[in-house]
């Protein structure tokens, strides 16, 4: 029984790790794939423990319209300066050269949004954003006729929104 919560107690205290390493917000699936594709806690125990963090108040969801993102709160930053070195030494080397290495990447995916809602029957709004340190850079509302249209154009702003944000402004300047 001392081993599962030892095991229970690490594996919380390497999200939170892992969350403090990277210092930016991170969605679900960010945090997720981290873990998931390094096969270090499987998904349905990660999701309990971002539930328990939660509630225990050590992380905490901010919504974003349709979007949520994960930020370490200052009581996760106190508890994770007490018990950082009780996250195994290789899993914290895994974790900083991740952060190193991707936190630029995360944060970019972070600072583009898109997400949309459906307004009447048949019209859904789209709402894309283009942000940079807490600045709105470029805010784009359409309206489209269908769900599968507006789920594409959210899709492809996330890999295309540098390319049409550079257009725009070249058309204008």
């Amino acid at each position: 029984m001392i081993d599962n919560t030892n095991v229970l107690a690490e594996d919380k205290l390497s999200v939170l790790y892992f969350m403090g390493c990277l210092g930016i917000p991170l969605t679900n699936g960010q945090i997720t794939r981290f873990f998931i594709e390094n096969n270090i806690i499987n998904y349905f125990d990660l999701q309990q423990y971002i539930i328990d963090l939660t509630s225990n108040g050590l992380i905490d969801i901010m919504e974003t319209g349709n979007s949520q993102f994960i930020t370490l709160t200052s009581k996760g930053n106190e508890t994770l300066s007490f018990f950082r070195k009780r996250v195994p030494l290789t899993l914290r080397n895994t974790i900083e050269s991740y952060a190193e290495q991707n936190r630029e990447i995360l944060k970019a995916e972070s600072q583009i949004f898109a997400d949309y809602k459906k307004v009447d029957h048949n019209q859904y709004e789209i709402i894309c954003k283009v942000t940079e340190k807490d600045i709105l850079l470029m805010e784009l509302k359409l309206n489209v006729p269908s769900s599968s249209q507006a789920k594409e154009i959210c899709e492809n702003w996330r890999c295309k929104a540098p390319e049409v944000f550079k257009a725009i402004l070249e058309r204008l300047i």
